[in-house]
C-alpha cells in the first residue's frame, strides 16, 4: 500500500497548495479502463460530477474547465509523463475571480513534475492486495489504482532505469522534501532548504550545495547546512568545493570512508583524492558526493559528511533520488531567473546536444552540411553581375512622309532584307496627277497664246503669255518631283526594324511622319539594363558574355563601352542602360537580328560566395536600419 500512500499525499497536498480546492479525485488513463487512484477530502466523497471531467480530457486531450455557478468551476487538468497521456486530476473549485486560473494552473503544472518523481520511485513496488483492488473495481468512488500507474512508469523521460523503492518512511520524506522545494521562490532559498532538510533526516555533520554557473564551467558553493553565512575562503570550504568538483569531472557520485573495506563495489577506478583530502581533513568517517543531474545535464552537486558512521545503502539511494528531485526543480528555478535570451539559449543548447549526440547519424549529417555551407561562403569565385539585354544595331536610317498624303500600296514589312532603292511603300498620287494634269493642260494654253501675240506682232501680249508659260512649266516640274517623291525607296541596305503599317493602309500621314526604320549594315551593340544597387560596380572595359533567348546555344563576347545616365522604371524599379560592344565572328554574324533579347553577365572580379549570396540583403538591411 506505499504506492497508494505516495499517490494520495500528492493529491492531498497538491489541494492543500491550490487552497481553492472543494473535492479532488486522481484518476489513471489504464488501457481499458480509467481507475480512480486517489481522492480529496477523504475517500467517501461523491465523485459523479467529479467523474464528469474525465472523459472531456482523455477525448480532447486537454484541458477542460466548465463553470457550475457564478462562483464555482469542475477542472480537469490533463496528467502528461514522459510525453504520454498518464491520467486525469478532477476538482471542483471555489472562485471569486477567474483570474486567479493561471496561478493554479503554473502549480499543477509543477505538481506534475512532482507525481512524476513519485512514479519512479513507486515503480514495480505495487503489492499484489493493490493489484486485485484494481482489476475488481475499475472507476469505483471508494475504491483506488495503482499497479498500473506503477507499471507503465518504469522509464524516465530520459530512457533511464527507473531507481529502486524506498522503504515507507524515507519514500515519505522524499515526497515531502520535494513539496518543501516547490514552494520556494528562489534557487538560494531552495538550496538551503535542501541541505538543511538533509542534514536533519540523515543526520549529517554537514550537508553543503554547490552549483555550476549557465555555461557548466564555474562551481559555486550555494548552501552550507544549517549556516546562514558561510566563508567560501576557509580550508573546509575549498576542500568541500574540491570534492565536488572531482565528483562532477568524473560524471558520477563518490562515496568514500575511512575503511576502504567499505567501499562499494566497482568503483576502484574512481579517483578519490580530493574526497580523501576532506575526510581527513575534517576527520570524517564518510564523505559521499551526489551529482545534481537533469538528463545529460550536470547542474552541481550535493556533499554529505558524516563524523561517526556512513551512510547506510537505503539512505544513500534516498539521498541519490532526492538529488535527482532537486536537479529538476533547480532546473526550472534557473531557467525562469534567466530570463528570455539565456532560457533560449539554453534550450537551443539542449536541442543541440540531443541534435549532435553520439547515437544521431542526423546530427552529424547537419553538423557536416553546416561546415561545408560555413566554409561554401568564404570560398573565392569569379563575380558574374546579369542583367537584362537587348540587341541593337549601331547605325538606323529613317523613311519619312515627304509630304502630306494618303497611304497607298506598301511593299515591305517589319523584318524584311531590303537593298538600296528597293520600293517599300506607295503613297496615293491621284491628286498629284490630276493637278498636274490640269498645269500642263494650262501649259499648253499659254504657249499657244504666246505663239498667236508673236505671230501678230503683239509683243506685250507674247511677254505676258511667255511669262504664264514659263510659270506653268515650273509648276509641272514641281508636281513631277512630288510624283517622284510618292515612291518611298530604301536608302540603304538593311533590315526593317520599324512596326508594321500594313493595316493602315490608305490612313493619312503628315509629312515628317516616320513610317520605316532600316538597321543598316552588320554591325551591332548590346544594351544592359542594370539595376541601381549594383551599377556603381560596372566599369568601362569590363568583359562579358551574351547569351540570347532565340539563340540559347551561341554564347557572344561583350565588352563595357558606355554607363549612360539614362535612367527607366521597370517593374517598379530603377535601372541604368549600359552600352557594351559586342565582338562576334561572321558566322555569329549572319544569326543577330536587331531586338533580340537575352541575359548578359559582366564578370565584376573575383568575391567570396557568401558574399555573392548575400549582398543585397546585407546592402537592403544597412539602408532600411540606417
Amino acid at each position: 500500500m506505499q504506492s497508494l500512500k505516495a499517490f494520495k499525499l500528492w493529491l492531498s497536498m497538491q489541494c492543500q497548495m491550490l487552497g481553492n480546492v472543494q473535492a479532488a479525485i486522481l484518476v489513471q488513463c489504464a488501457p481499458e479502463n480509467p481507475q480512480i487512484l486517489a481522492k480529496w477530502p477523504s475517500a467517501d466523497i461523491d465523485s459523479t460530477l467529479l467523474r464528469g471531467a474525465i472523459q472531456p480530457v482523455l477525448e480532447k486531450q486537454r484541458l477542460h474547465l466548465q463553470l457550475l455557478d457564478s462562483q464555482h468551476y469542475l477542472l480537469g487538468y490533463p496528467l502528461v509523463i514522459d510525453g504520454q497521456q498518464w491520467g486525469v486530476l478532477a476538482c471542483t473549485l471555489a472562485l471569486t475571480d477567474k483570474k486567479e486560473l493561471p496561478s493554479i494552473l503554473k502549480w499543477l503544472k509543477l505538481g506534475q513534475f512532482w507525481l512524476q518523481f513519485i512514479l519512479h520511485l513507486t515503480a514495480n513496488d505495487s503489492s499484489p492486495n493493490d493489484r486485485a483492488s484494481i482489476e475488481t473495481a475499475p472507476l469505483e468512488p471508494d475504491q483506488t489504482a495503482v499497479a498500473s500507474a506503477s507499471q507503465s512508469n518504469v522509464a524516465s523521460a530520459n530512457g533511464q532505469i527507473a531507481i529502486p523503492p524506498l522503504n515507507e518512511a524515507l519514500n515519505t520524506a522524499l515526497v515531502q522534501i520535494t513539496a518543501s522545494l516547490l514552494k520556494e521562490n528562489s534557487l538560494q532559498e531552495t538550496g538551503i532548504t535542501l541541505v538543511n532538510l538533509l542534514a536533519g533526516l540523515l543526520q549529517a555533520t554537514r550537508v553543503s550545495l554547490g552549483v555550476l554557473d549557465g555555461q557548466g564551467k564555474n562551481l559555486q558553493l550555494e548552501a552550507v547546512s544549517f549556516s546562514a553565512n558561510f566563508d567560501k575562503r576557509t580550508q573546509a570550504m575549498l576542500a568541500i568545493r574540491e570534492a565536488m568538483a572531482e565528483a562532477i569531472d568524473q560524471g558520477m557520485r563518490i562515496h568514500c570512508t575511512s575503511n576502504e573495506d567499505e567501499q562499494p563495489a566497482g568503483v576502484s577506478s574512481q579517483i578519490k583524492q580530493a574526497h580523501q583530502h576532506l575526510l581527513h581533513g575534517q576527520q570524517l568517517q564518510s564523505v559521499s558526493s551526489f551529482l545534481l543531474r537533469k538528463g545529460e545535464r550536470i547542474l552541481g552537486a550535493i556533499t554529505i559528511e558524516l563524523d561517526r558512521r556512513s551512510l547506510t545503502t537505503d539512505q544513500e539511494l534516498f539521498a541519490q533520488q532526492a538529488a535527482h528531485s532537486a536537479a529538476a526543480i533547480m532546473l526550472l528555478q534557473q531557467q525562469a531567473a534567466a530570463g528570455l535570451w539565456q532560457g533560449l539559449k539554453h534550450s537551443l543548447v539542449a536541442r543541440l546536444q540531443r541534435l549532435l549526440g553520439p547515437d544521431s547519424w542526423r546530427g552529424k549529417l547537419i553538423a557536416m552540411a553546416a561546415a561545408a555551407f560555413v566554409v561554401a561562403l568564404f570560398v573565392p569565385v569569379t563575380y558574374h553581375l546579369s542583367a537584362d539585354a537587348n540587341l541593337q544595331t549601331t547605325e538606323k536610317h529613317l523613311v519619312v512622309s515627304p509630304q502630306d498624303a494618303y497611304l497607298g500600296k506598301i511593299s515591305a514589312r517589319p523584318g524584311d532584307a531590303v537593298k538600296q532603292g528597293a520600293l517599300l511603300a506607295q503613297l496615293n498620287d491621284e491628286d498629284l496627277r490630276l493637278e498636274r494634269r490640269k498645269i500642263a493642260s494650262q501649259a499648253q494654253q499659254y504657249r499657244q497664246a504666246y505663239d498667236s501675240a508673236l505671230a501678230n506682232g503683239n509683243r506685250v501680249e507674247a511677254a505676258i503669255a511667255s511669262a504664264q508659260l514659263d510659270q506653268a512649266t515650273i509648276q509641272v516640274q514641281l508636281l513631277d518631283q512630288q510624283l517622284a517623291r510618292t515612291q518611298l525607296l530604301a536608302p540603304v541596305d538593311g533590315i526593317i526594324v520599324s512596326d508594321d503599317i500594313a493595316q493602315t493602309q490608305g490612313a493619312p500621314v503628315k509629312q515628317g511622319d516616320v513610317l520605316f526604320e532600316i538597321a543598316a549594315g552588320q554591325s551591332y551593340r548590346v544594351q544592359l539594363f542594370v539595376d541601381e544597387r549594383d551599377i556603381a560596380q560596372v566599369q568601362p572595359g569590363q568583359s562579358g558574355a551574351l547569351k540570347l533567348s532565340s539563340l540559347p546555344t551561341e554564347v557572344f563576347n561583350l565588352r563595357v563601352k558606355l554607363i549612360t545616365p539614362i535612367s527607366e522604371v521597370r517593374e517598379g524599379r530603377n535601372y541604368f542602360r549600359v552600352e557594351l560592344e559586342i565582338d562576334n565572328t561572321p558566322e555569329q554574324n549572319a544569326l543577330l537580328r536587331p531586338g533580340m533579347t537575352g541575359t548578359g553577365k559582366v564578370q565584376i572580379g573575383t568575391r567570396a560566395l557568401g558574399w555573392i549570396w548575400f549582398h543585397d540583403l546585407w546592402h537592403w538591411l544597412r539602408l532600411n536600419l540606417w
